[in-house]
Formats: C-alpha cells, structure tokens, sequence
C-alpha cells in the first residue's frame, strides 16, 4: 500500500489529474483509499484471483485465456466481446499507460518461483493486449533460477519504458535488456507518500500524551523473525534475528535515556509468517521486566500514510522492512536498514545514507549491534544533509514520471 498510494499519486500528478485504477489480485476489488494531492481519493481496483469460489470473469485463469485469445484474434467485434466480459482487460485495452512495480522487489526469485512466475503472467496479460508495459522504479534480481532469468528478459524487452531504483538494479536490467534501450534510474517511489500523523498513537502500554522527542523506533520484521516464507532461514541470514532484537532492545536501553517504540510496518492476523505487529508483541514479552516499562508497541493498524506519521515523530529508526525505513528516510530520520537482500543498499545509496545498512547476510549479532549503536551516536551528524537529500528525491521523482508518461505517450 505504501508503494501503490505513492504510485497512484505520481501516476496522477505527472499526467495533470488522469484518472488511475490498480489491477492486483484481491478478494473482492474494493476500491482503495489513497491520498493523492493531499486530497483523500477511493481508486478504483480490478481485480483477479485464483480461487474457485470468484466469478469466471475475476478468476485469474480466465484472464488468462482471453488475453491469449485476445492477442490471437485481430477481429474487432470479437476483441470487443472479450473486454466486455472481461473488467481486467477492458481497463488495460482502454488505459493510456499501464505499468508493472512487482511489490517493489519481486522481479526476482528470491521469494521462490511461484511467486515470480504469477508475477510474470499478470504482466503478460498487459502485454498480450497492448504489446508493451512499463516497468516502474523497482529492483531486478537476483535470479537463482535460469528460467527467472529468461522470463525477465523476455518481458523486459517487451517493455516501453525501464525504471530501476538502484545502480545495480539497473545494470542487471540493462544486461537483459541489452543496448537497445536506456534503463532509468529513479528513487524509491515512497519518498512521495504523504505522512499523516495521528492525533494519538495507539501503544500497549498506552502513551499518556504524544511520543517522547528521544524515542528510538524500532521496527521489527514478521518474515524474518519467523525465518521466511519456509520458516527456516529463507534469507539464509548470519544473523539470529530474534536473539539480534532482544539483545539490541537491551542494549539501547542499557546504553541510552530514550523509550523505545516497536511499529510494525506490515500488519497480519497472529499466525501469519508477515506478521510484524505479532513479532513486536513478542519482542516485547521476551524483554527483561524491568526494561518492559520504556518499551512501547504501536497495535492500531494504521494505513500507510498514517504508520509513516508515526514514523516520522521517532528521533532515530532501526527498520528491516524496506519501506519503514524509507518512511524514515524521506522524514529526514537518521535511520538503519537491517537488510536481508541488496534492494536495501541501494535505496540508503540513493540518499548518501549506504553505510547505514547493516547486512544481515554477512554480520553476526553482536557486530551488527556494535554498528548500530555507534551510528545511534552519529544521529545528529547526518540529520541535516539526509533531509536535504530526500528533498532532491522528490523532485527526482517528479522527473522520472513526468519523462515515464511523454516516453510512453510519444511511443504510442
């Protein structure tokens, strides 16, 4: 949701108020509430599903086949007839633009297969209707697999306009795509959402007034805490992720005067292995008794702009999501990325901001938290120039979407 109210709202704004509509697969296809020129706006949603209880016309299968049919048939009427049975095609056929941003990081296979090949198949319905997609800022790669790798060639190629949100992504997509095109370079689109801060933050322990000005955000990661999607170190991570957090949760306690408020950034039903608001109930609880009383949880589940308000009231953030941290980030935030893949690297990069990632891949407990606790120190040294430095990303991203819609409209 961070990704796409961002988004909808460059989407809107470098097109001077085009209408926008998000196809992903959803349960009903409720329409979205998103802010878009700091207006709140329902967006409407098409969307598909795989489960046998949907409507044929929303089942991602019959998608599916009538953008097969649709590409292979070039008789009007007919092709007329299968948008008029089919929303998602309808919408595509009609759209002036329709692009791709894959979660952010899932053009790649590092979350498994399946989850890259239904990728690649929503995306090629686009193409087999109009020909082309765009890709939007993202990341490319890794590709473990042979067959990742030639999927995301073949759709690449196939794909008007290229935006990578990091030097490397971007040489990864450019090897693909090879010389025949120019990838883009653009930050993260999140730099733009717009932070809506709540008149009270909602803890256990409850908070009595607003949030102490030296609270120091933590905010903890449901996938790996609970060791992925497999449940068994899927990031093939050095460091012991839980022991990791009670043992710096304790440091920074030990070692500072500051609260610490544990925010969850992806909100699920206890059970559920991305859950982080379950995570942070779990951190908390493990903590020593006497230290349990500065620790705070955020439980309302806040929408994206409202949980990157919250983000924003914090002195200093620790975040492994990607996206709590470019919360921070893009607030002027001094924060660290506790990174399980390279995407963290290059979005810190993109601000001055890379040697405050710490890799969980290559560090040990007590090295990352070493390095964290000395960066706490040198909070106040970089505060100013990374507030500088979002600021130039949001003009840079006003850019890349305004040259995304004359690229595409000029190819049309």
């Amino acid at each position: 949701m961070a990704l796409g109210a961002s988004l909808v709202n460059l989407c809107s704004l470098a097109s001077g108020g085009g209408r926008v509509a998000l196809l992903f697969g959803n349960r009903d296809g409720q329409g979205a509430w998103m802010r878009i020129g700091g207006e709140p706006r329902l967006v409407p949603v098409v969307h598909s599903r795989m489960s046998l209880r949907t409507h044929p016309r929303h089942h991602f299968l019959w998608i599916l086949g009538m953008s097969l049919t649709y590409r292979l048939v070039h008789w009007r009427r007919l092709r007329k007839l299968i948008a008029g049975a089919t929303p998602w095609i309808r919408v595509v056929e009609e759209a002036d633009l329709v692009g791709d941003i894959r979660g952010g990081d899932s053009f790649s296979d590092l979350y498994g297969m399946r989850r890259f090949v239904t990728g690649f198949l929503t995306a090629w319905t686009v193409v087999l209707i109009k020909g082309s997609i765009v890709q939007f800022p993202q990341t490319y790669g890794p590709y473990e697999s042979r067959i990742a790798r030639c999927l995301a060639r073949y759709l690449l190629r196939r794909s008007s306009v290229v935006v990578a949100r990091d030097r490397q992504s971007r040489k990864v997509a450019q090897d693909l795509l090879g010389p025949a095109r120019e990838v883009l370079l653009s930050p993260d689109v999140a730099f733009c959402l717009e932070a809506v801060r709540p008149p009270q933050v909602e803890t256990v322990p409850e908070l009595a007034g607003p949030i102490p000005p030296a609270t120091i955000g933590l905010n903890v990661n449901g996938l790996m805490f609970h060791g992925g999607y497999n449940r068994n170190n899927m990031f093939r991570l050095t460091l012991e992720y839980p022991v990791f957090l009670r043992s710096l949760a304790i440091r920074l306690l030990q070692e500072s005067t500051a609260d610490l408020l544990l925010i969850p950034h992806t909100f699920a039903a206890a059970g559920n292995v991305e859950s982080d608001n379950q995570a942070c109930v779990e951190l908390r609880a493990g903590l020593p008794l006497e230290f349990q009383s500065r620790v705070r949880v955020v439980v309302r589940e806040y929408d994206q702009h409202e949980i990157k308000g919250v983000i924003g009231m914090v002195d200093f953030m620790i975040g492994s999501r990607m996206h709590a941290c470019i919360a921070a980030l893009s607030q002027g935030v001094p924060c660290v990325g506790v990174a399980y893949s390279r995407k963290f690297l290059g979005v810190f990069e993109s601000v001055g901001m890379a040697d405050w990632v710490v890799d969980g891949r290559e560090v040990g407990n007590e090295e990352a938290i070493s390095r964290i606790l000395e960066l706490y120190r040198r909070r106040e040294a970089v505060r100013g120039p990374l507030a500088i430095e979002a600021a130039r990303t949001r003009s840079e991203l006003a850019a890349v979407f305004g040259r995304i819609l004359s690229q595409t409209i000029r190819s049309d």
